[in-house]
C-alpha cells in the first residue's frame, strides 16, 4: 500500500468514524434495543414484534449451489438471508460439548435469545442450572422478562440466575458468577460474539478457567487477526480509528491458542469461520438502510484489515 492510497484510506476511515458516531447519537445505540429491527423480516408486518432477538453477526454458511461467498465483498444484497436464520449460537453450543443436567454460564447474552435457545431447543442437552450476565441494564431486564415468560410454561423449569454487570469480575458486581466466592462451578461457559469487547479477554479467560468444574469447557465465538495483518500499517490504523475492541485483545489466532494453553486449558481448538460470517453479515447490513450500511462498512474495514471470526474452545483438565 503506497502513501497516497494509505492517506486516502485514512481519510475514508475518519469520515466513516464521524458518520458512525453521528448515526449512533442521532438514532440509537446498536447495542441498545436497535437490534430488534434487524430481526424483523423486510417482507413482514413492520409493526409486529420480531420472532427472535439475536444480537450477533450470524452464521451464513450456504451450499455451493447458492455460492454468494465467491468474493468476500462483492455480494448481492438479495442473497443475504434474514438474521434469525443465521444462527451462530448452535455452532457455538456444538463446540462447547454441553452435557445433560450441566451448569452453564452464558456471557453477553443480549436480550436473552441464546438463553431461550438453551432452555427450549430440543436438540440441545438441557442444563439443570443456567446463569447469565450482560452489561446493559435494558438487556438484563428484557432477558428476565423473556425467561420468566418461557419458564412459566415449563413443568420442570431450569434454575436460572441472571446478572447485570461486566463479564469480567472486578469486585463491584454483587454475586458475580465469576467471583471467586460465588457458589458452584460451571460445566460450560459460552461467549457468543462478545469476548473481543471485554477488558480484557485474557482476564475473562483466567476467571472462567478458575470457575470451571473439572473437565468443564469454554467456547467462544470471537474475533482475532492473522499474524501477517497485525504488523501492517493499515490494520494498525483501522483498529486504532474504529476501536471495536481494546488494544490488548488484538491478538493473532496463533497467540489466541497459545494464551488459552498458558492459562491451563487443554484440547484447545480454533476454527476459522470467517467466510461464513463476515461476507453474509456485511451484505445483510448493507441491505437494511443507510444507517446499517455505515455499520456494514465498519465491519468491511475490519475484515479487510485481516480480522478473523473464529470458534475457540478449550477444556479444564
Amino acid at each position: 500500500m503506497n502513501d497516497s492510497t494509505l492517506l486516502l484510506g485514512i481519510t475514508f476511515l475518519c469520515i466513516l468514524l464521524g458518520f458512525t458516531m453521528w448515526s449512533r447519537a442521532r438514532f440509537q445505540d446498536p447495542y441498545g434495543l436497535f437490534h430488534l429491527t434487524l430481526n424483523k423480516s423486510p417482507s413482514g408486518d413492520p409493526d409486529a414484534p420480531p420472532s427472535t432477538e439475536w444480537l450477533n453477526m450470524g452464521y451464513w454458511k450456504v451450499s455451493a449451489a447458492g455460492s454468494y461467498l465467491q468474493k468476500v465483498f462483492d455480494l448481492r444484497i438479495q442473497d443475504a438471508r434474514n438474521l434469525p436464520e443465521a444462527s451462530l449460537a448452535l455452532k457455538l453450543t456444538t463446540a462447547a460439548h454441553l452435557k445433560e443436567g450441566g451448569s452453564v454460564l452464558d456471557v453477553g447474552h443480549g436480550t436473552g435469545e441464546s438463553l431461550l435457545l438453551l432452555l427450549s431447543e430440543l436438540s440441545l442437552p438441557r442444563p439443570s442450572r443456567l446463569a447469565g450476565i450482560t452489561s446493559l441494564a435494558v438487556h438484563h431486564q428484557r432477558s428476565l422478562e423473556r425467561v420468566q415468560k418461557l419458564q412459566s410454561t415449563c413443568q420442570a423449569p431450569t434454575k436460572v440466575d441472571l446478572h447485570h454487570g461486566d463479564a469480567v469480575y472486578d469486585g463491584s458486581t454483587v454475586n458475580h458468577p465469576l467471583s471467586p466466592s460465588a457458589a458452584g462451578a460451571f460445566d460450560s461457559i459460552l461467549a457468543l460474539d462478545c469476548a473481543y469487547h471485554l477488558h480484557t479477554r485474557r482476564r475473562f479467560l483466567e476467571q472462567s478457567f478458575a470457575k470451571l468444574a473439572p473437565r468443564g469447557t469454554i467456547a467462544l465465538a470471537d474475533v482475532c487477526f492473522s499474524s501477517a495483518a497485525l504488523v501492517t500499517r493499515w490494520t494498525k490504523i483501522v483498529t486504532s480509528v474504529l476501536r471495536m475492541m481494546p488494544p490488548s485483545n488484538l491478538i493473532s489466532d496463533e497467540e489466541y491458542v497459545a494464551q488459552m494453553k498458558e492459562i491451563g486449558f487443554i484440547d484447545v481448538t480454533l476454527e476459522d469461520i470467517t467466510p461464513d460470517v463476515f461476507p453474509g453479515f456485511i451484505a445483510f447490513l448493507k441491505g437494511r438502510g443507510w444507517g446499517w450500511w455505515i455499520f456494514g462498512m465498519v465491519m468491511q474495514c475490519y475484515a479487510g484489515a485481516g480480522a478473523k471470526f473464529v470458534i475457540v474452545s478449550g477444556r479444564k483438565s
